[in-house]
């Protein structure tokens, strides 16, 4: 095999051996012809997944890790998975259920489709890492959301606790505090606190303020309840009357759905006059009805807007609540603690205790509750948005929608010279790549999608899997970065046409063997126009009945023949 600058040579011992292979490097110009047992006797012996591995190195298969996070099992791009778009067996060859090699089994289907842009040579292992990376930074990101989350909640939590014990502690000291400044800049002033000054060691006016202020704040959080409630309570009460009124509405309806005018003109049945004055209480009657649909309608409408109005002074009043609870904590602490506490006698054992108080709140800081991840988060996001660039870069999407096209494009151009029913021209064959099924089709000029398995005879079937073979091969040698070998193998593609072998006598072959001279010169020129158009030379390998004789591209077949295996030759 010469991939490159260099010829590999690769042989094997029976099964019964032990299997061991031989894997070596020659120069290009190695002759093949020489080769000769002698050659293995100095060459180390290997397994065949050693052996697999220099091939898949000298191939610039490099991809091992297909994953694409970071917890996921890894998966390489393996060369067995090559094997699917290299190879036709004679089963295979023109079959309408199957186009590819080991497509029957589901997991090796998936892994060939999922590895075709590493064979395309669209992306490397650069690819698989950095989205692991991607997906790594965007969990870990998620995480800094959750604890920026937990960090907001803690921040509240404190900010409403200690906020309090500093405003005791400095009212007691005899100075100001601002209870408006942030959490940090009280925990910066928690962590140093103003030691106790004698010269306060007997004023109270600070704390006593403070106590004062709290009862004010109190009283107006009390009115402000109060105020809710009889909110509450009025509403209520309108909705109650307001659902008595519906209700009532809704009684007087039924009655006058019961009794439902039917004319327009009465008649005294004793006197044979008309009788005006009933037919005037009918239209009063209406007139009641209309009326009272509208107040149905516009009563329904305010009954349900009132639930949403009670339940928004509930929320409200339950905040006010909390409030309330929060303020009548604090003002029973300095009652008890500082105004008239039996224990706490002095004012240094006032201060301690408001002192220590606070010291377990700058110990929970300490433990890092607040340890800030606001940067952590905005460098994360710069390197996720930097990565994402990145793969977005790689252009998988346009690389596939461009391969999937010159596939179906090439497609139809060889069908052209392929043996296809006229029923089906003109051909509009479709390769399924981009939405990952790897199916063909056939689209019709009535936009209908005639998929391999209904296109009737084998002939089409054959012409389908070489047409899309020959593509793939192609489009390989045309991908600079592509490690696909470029080597096809079919086997016995004639066989839908000789299915006996015998051809010479029967006068129907000889639509078939015009038809196999266009498959074995489709082949040939498409193999000539990928070296015109990319400068490589892929090897077609084909194994047939057919030899070449009676083909009006004999002489061209005949180049290409290197063994004729009958009369007692094998192919091993």
């Amino acid at each position: 095999m010469v991939i490159g600058d260099n010829a590999y040579v690769i042989a094997r011992y029976n099964w019964n051996d032990g299997g061991k292979m031989f894997f070596s490097k020659e120069a290009k110009d190695f002759n093949v012809k020489k080769l000769e047992l002698s050659y293995f006797a100095e060459k180390p012996l290997l397994s065949y997944k050693d052996v697999k591995r220099e091939i898949e190195c000298a191939l610039g298969l490099f991809v091992t890790n297909m994953a694409t996070d970071a917890e996921q099992k890894g998966k390489k791009a393996s060369l067995r998975n090559m094997v699917s778009y290299l190879f036709q067996h004679q089963n295979l060859m023109a079959s309408k259920f199957a186009l590819f090699y080991r497509f029957s089994d589901f997991y090796k289907r998936k892994d060939v489709i999922d590895q075709f842009p590493v064979f395309a040579g669209m992306i490397s292992q650069e690819y698989y890492s950095d989205l692991i990376q991607l997906n790594t930074l965007k969990e870990q990101l998620k995480q800094k959301y959750k604890k920026q989350k937990a960090n907001e909640k803690s921040t509240a939590y404190i900010k409403e606790n200690l906020s309090p014990l500093l405003a005791d502690y400095f009212a007691l000291l005899e100075q100001d505090f601002d209870e408006k400044i942030s959490v940090q800049k009280m925990l910066k002033i928690a962590s140093n606190l103003p030691e106790f000054d004698n010269t306060q060691l007997f004023g109270e006016n600070k704390i006593t303020e403070r106590y004062s202020e709290l009862n004010t704040e109190l009283e107006s959080l009390r009115n402000k309840e109060r105020e809710i409630l009889l909110k509450i309570k009025n509403i209520d009460n309108a909705s109650d009357t307001g659902g008595s009124f519906a209700y009532m509405l809704k009684d007087l309806k039924q009655q006058t759905s019961i009794a439902e005018i039917e004319t327009d003109k009465y008649t005294c049945p004793l006197c044979g006059h008309e009788c005006q004055e009933i037919v005037e209480n009918d239209s009063k009657l209406i007139e009641a009805t209309e009326w009272l649909d509208n107040e149905l309608r516009i009563t329904e409408k305010y009954t349900a807007d009132f639930s949403e109005d009670v339940r928004k002074l509930k929320d409200e009043h339950s905040k006010i609540e909390e409030k309330i609870k929060e303020v009548w904590k604090q003002i029973k602490t300095i009652e008890q603690k500082f105004l008239s506490s039996q224990a706490l006698v002095s004012k240094r054992e006032k201060v301690n205790y408001a002192k220590a108080k606070i010291a377990l709140y700058v110990e929970m800081s300490d433990f890092g509750i607040f340890e800030t991840v606001d940067e952590d988060i905005v460098e994360l996001k710069e390197k996720i948005a930097r990565l994402e660039e990145k793969i977005k870069g790689f252009d998988i999407d346009k690389k596939m929608s461009k391969a999937e096209t010159f596939l179906s494009n090439n497609m139809n151009s060889l069908s052209l010279t392929l043996d296809f029913e006229e029923e089906y021209r003109p051909i509009n064959l479709n390769f399924g790549l981009t939405d990952g099924s790897f199916d063909i089709y056939q689209h019709n000029m009535d936009n209908e999608n005639i998929h391999l398995y209904e296109m009737g005879s084998g002939a089409n079937w054959v012409s389908c899997h070489i047409a899309l073979f020959l593509s793939f091969l192609h489009y390989f040698a045309g991908q600079d970065n592509s490690p696909m070998l470029l080597t096809m193998f079919f086997d016995q593609p004639s066989q839908v046409y000789f299915p006996q072998g015998d051809y010479k006598s029967d006068a129907i072959t000889q639509a078939d063997l015009k038809a196999v001279n266009k498959m074995y010169k489709t082949i040939f020129d498409e193999i000539n126009l990928i070296e015109k158009d990319t400068g490589v030379l892929p090897q077609i390998i084909i194994v047939d009945h057919v030899d070449g004789d009676n083909l009006e591209c004999k002489r061209e077949f005949n180049k290409y023949v290197r063994c004729n295996w009958r009369n007692g030759k094998a192919l091993i």
